[in-house]
């Protein structure tokens, strides 16, 4: 099969969504399919890494005043960027007819920063994956001042029906969970005009098993991604603050809020380990008592948590944050809820109880099962087959 995947930015330290889809190419071309990557922005380590695994990566032009992942210089920057995206969802570009090639099936990942347009199946058929909520909300997180409004405004509610006149036009739009559907439609996304479904995400499992975390031994606690505030980084440290007990607190990545963190570094409450990846990364997810997932916004999939359950280790995260991976007192613990007294008080539960640590890390070893990355590559090909099959009919 000839695949191309569309990822507005593909740069080092890859996030989330781009180690997915670099996971995603990779187990592709393993199996034999012709497989690119189209980007706006990319590197030279990026182009390397893909390239080895047989992977081509492609650059398209646009122009935009920042990358997507740069979130804007200013009020005016953000505008144009937006006004810019409306204007590719509403007007045909030759964006469209530069990825869609006839013969390829086009999956679209993260469509800001290049426009609406390229959800559009013109020439060949698109599945586009939700990774965030970008299309009913430019923030791509729904969220405003740390809470979940039912109802984001008429400017937001405009753009989101300027999007969709280009999204209906996809062959299937895919959503990591039942959650992250409810979300969209509950803000306005309707439901018929293109095939929705969920389609849980998978993760390679790694190269070797981790040896088990003694529970008698001073309990580690780990946090990895990007040091930003949906990510609950503040949250985290107000509540190590009011932790209490004897225990330690490594922090990893790199962003925004990377001030507060260095500083609490420097005053001996936590360590900073800097932005890790790979072997690096593996390595200090299995160090870990648990990994601390501290999220304020309603993610689509925790990557974080899928490599941490892979590897036996249970997970601390907010309601925001767990989803249906963590299930509270199984395979890692839930606050009641996203503040710091509550999420204190689940730290607390694991560091003082070594049977509590001990059978929540068999529970993660447990779940490990659903996240089987070669099950989930054989739903995503049946899920392009079903996209060539609308593609056809509609033509």
């Amino acid at each position: 099969m000839d695949i191309t995947h569309v990822q507005s930015s593909f740069i080092a330290p890859l996030g989330g969504a781009e180690s997915y889809v670099l996971a995603l190419a990779t187990e592709q071309a393993r199996r034999g399919d012709d497989v690119e990557i189209v980007t706006a922005w990319t590197d030279p380590l990026t182009v390397e890494r893909a390239n080895q695994a047989g992977v081509r990566v492609r650059t398209v032009r646009v122009r935009r005043p920042y990358r997507p992942d740069q979130h804007g210089g200013g009020p005016a920057a953000k505008i144009l960027f937006h006004s810019l995206d409306l204007i590719g969802a509403l007007a045909p570009t030759p964006l469209v007819l530069d990825v869609q090639k006839p013969g390829r099936l086009v999956h679209v990942h993260r469509f800001q920063g290049l426009g609406g347009q390229v959800l559009r199946a013109r020439l060949s058929p698109v599945v586009h994956t939700a990774h965030d909520y970008c299309l009913v909300d430019t923030t791509s997180t729904t969220i405003r001042d740390g809470l979940e409004p039912d109802d984001l405004g008429d400017v937001q509610r405009l753009r989101a029906r300027a999007i969709w006149r280009a999204a209906r036009h996809a062959s299937i739009l895919v959503f990591p969970s039942e959650r992250t559907l409810a979300r969209h439609r509950a803000l306005g996304m309707p439901r018929d005009g293109v095939e929705q479904r969920v389609v849980p995400h998978g993760w390679p499992a790694p190269a070797a098993a981790s040896p088990p975390v003694d529970p008698s031994v001073r309990p580690r606690f780990v946090f990895l991604g990007k040091l930003q505030a949906a990510k609950g980084v503040s949250l985290l440290l107000r509540a190590w603050a009011l932790l209490g007990v004897d225990a330690e607190l490594v922090i990893a990545g790199d962003g925004p809020e990377r001030p507060a963190v260095e500083h609490a570094a420097a005053a001996g409450l936590v360590t900073y380990a800097g932005w890790v990846d790979g072997d690096a990364k593996a390595a200090l997810i299995a160090s870990a008592t648990a990994l601390v997932f501290p999220s304020l916004w309603p993610e689509t999939f925790g990557l974080v948590i899928a490599e941490s359950l892979l590897m036996g280790r249970p997970v601390v995260a907010t309601p925001q944050a767990a989803g249906s991976f963590v299930r509270d007192g199984e395979n890692g613990l839930v606050s009641a809820d996203a503040t710091a007294e509550a999420l204190a008080g689940a730290l607390r539960r694991i560091a003082r109880d070594a049977s509590l640590r001990a059978r929540l890390a068999r529970g993660a070893a447990a779940s490990a099962t659903a996240l089987d990355f070669g099950s989930h590559v054989d739903r995503v090909t049946t899920v392009y087959a079903d996209a060539r099959e609308i593609f056809a009919r509609r033509r």
